[in-house]
């Protein structure tokens, strides 16, 4: 990542072929935000990195509602954990299985007293709060590093509920040095994509295992290597293949598809060439090479998503892609089914904060995009991208405050709305994809604030995602519910 520059976003609408979206922020003020993950229930946990600034940027998990609503501190690591530059508390996964055993994995960088660790830590949830903390994985690094390149992503990949992946980076080191640089040497962890058992122990099937021990010998976690700094990662619940950004140093930030135990050429190649070059074709035939690549100048590539949500279609076996430099979404269309393993086209499809700043970009449970402005900054924020026929949270409506209460909602939950003036209403309630399932109301009513109960009970409401449409003399207001 590079220094982030100030955030002005407004609420927007953008057009791409024949879809309209509607963005809106969820949050702000999150101090030097990194990562997010959702639980099933519809929760937002997501890290801080930590950071010297004024006031010090504190080394957090925090807990927000789907809706954006803070619910507290998760966990604070601030006073272990080393957030200079790029280290600090990076990435963060939720359990597959989380309903079952409510565990929280992040992955940081651990400093006390001048020894300093990658570690991943798992927590067990309890009423938002990280409890019985246990380390699964820990590495000692050297000290006194530039501090760059720590990776720091960890995802589950949905074949393999049992295993975390995480990637790390070469750490900053020997950038131009092959013979010194980490990434292509299988005796260490750095510039690699990595694989263990959730309970931390390393899975005999790893492609360079040996005696089981990471120190002598292969580094036995090692997936695949030869990355600069292999920033985030994604898997397709579909094709089960394998998608990661990575950021280049002079030339070339790529995509690529990694495959168990392959070399992606770093520090000899950086795109399709020989490493910094713009004409001279990487000839390493032991080098996997990136599916797409983006020239110079570079945007630093950060966030990668599979699409395979219900409202945006026109995503199907799509990647979406984020920078950090620029802000930019760019679309990558995916050919060669049923693998999807390469890109056919590349389009950009929004500018979402015009100064950059983006670091990871999710599918929600109601398939909307969420990506989070963070990196080096005090005031970072997720925004949720929506078709504009979902309209969620939209404010136009009249300015009638409308929100709705407990939300999530395991049961009753109470619409409450205000009108300036008299006038008609319908309320009707609609499934995610916008057909409608009942009207709530419809009716005359005077000024003032309303209320009414949506009994999912009562309305035979299956577990899931709705949305809640206020029509108001010709001003329309929309909300999702979830229901659990």
């Amino acid at each position: 990542m590079k220094k982030l520059l100030p955030l002005f976003l407004l609420l927007a609408t953008v057009s791409v072929r024949s879809q309209t979206y509607i963005t809106d922020t969820l949050m702000t003020g999150l101090y030097a935000p990194v990562a997010f993950d959702f639980t099933p229930d519809g929760r937002i946990f997501l890290t801080q990195k930590g950071g010297s600034g004024s006031p010090a940027y504190q080394a957090q998990v925090k807990v927000y509602t789907l809706a954006g609503n803070y619910l507290g501190i998760f966990y604070d690591l601030t006073d272990s954990t080393d957030a200079d530059f790029e280290r600090g508390l990076i990435g963060i996964a939720v359990d597959p299985d989380y309903t079952v055993n409510h565990y929280v994995y992040v992955y940081y960088v651990h400093n006390y007293t001048g020894d300093e660790h990658i570690r991943i830590a798992r927590f067990t949830d309890s009423l938002n709060t990280g409890t019985h903390p246990t380390i699964i994985f820990d590495i000692d690094v050297a000290d006194n590093l530039p501090g760059n390149h720590f990776g720091g992503n960890l995802h589950f990949r949905p074949t393999e509920p049992d295993k975390i992946y995480f990637s790390i980076g070469d750490l900053g080191l020997n950038q131009t040095d092959t013979a010194l640089n980490y990434a292509h040497m299988l005796t260490n962890p750095f510039g690699k994509t990595l694989r263990i058992n959730k309970d931390g122990t390393i899975p005999a099937d790893n492609p360079y295992y040996d005696d089981g021990n990471i120190y002598t010998g292969n580094c036995d976690i090692i997936w695949s290597y030869g990355h600069r700094n292999a920033f985030d990662f994604c898997f397709s619940p579909v094709s089960d293949t394998f998608y990661c950004s990575e950021n280049g140093l002079i030339t070339w930030d790529e995509v690529n598809v990694i495959h168990r135990g392959r070399n992606y050429g770093w520090n000899e190649c950086e795109g399709d060439y020989v490493n910094s070059s713009t004409t001279q074709l990487c000839d390493d035939t032991t080098s996997v090479l990136p599916i797409e690549t983006w020239g110079a100048p570079l945007g630093g590539l950060t966030g990668i998503l599979y699409y395979t949500g219900p409202v945006m279609p026109e995503f199907d076996d799509h990647l979406l892609v984020a920078d950090n430099d620029y802000g930019n979404i760019f679309d990558l269309a995916l050919g060669n089914a049923p693998a999807y393993d390469s890109v056919t086209s590349r389009t950009l499809w929004m500018d979402l904060t015009s100064t950059g700043g983006l670091t990871t970009i999710k599918e929600g449970p109601e398939g909307c995009v969420y990506a989070m402005y963070g990196g080096y900054t005090a005031n970072g924020a997720i925004y949720r991208v929506c078709p504009s026929w979902m309209s969620v949270n939209d404010p136009s409506g009249g300015n009638m405050d409308a929100r709705i209460y407990p939300n999530p909602s395991a049961g009753a939950a109470t619409l409450s709305y205000r009108l300036a003036q008299p006038g008609d209403v319908k309320i009707t309630l609609c499934d995610i994809f916008g057909k409608e399932i009942a009207v709530l109301a419809d009716e005359s009513e005077n000024d003032g604030t309303h209320s009414l109960t949506i009994d999912a009970q009562q309305l035979h409401l299956p577990a899931g995602t709705y949305i809640v449409r206020i029509d108001e003399n010709g001003f329309r207001q929309t909300l999702k519910l979830v229901i659990l």
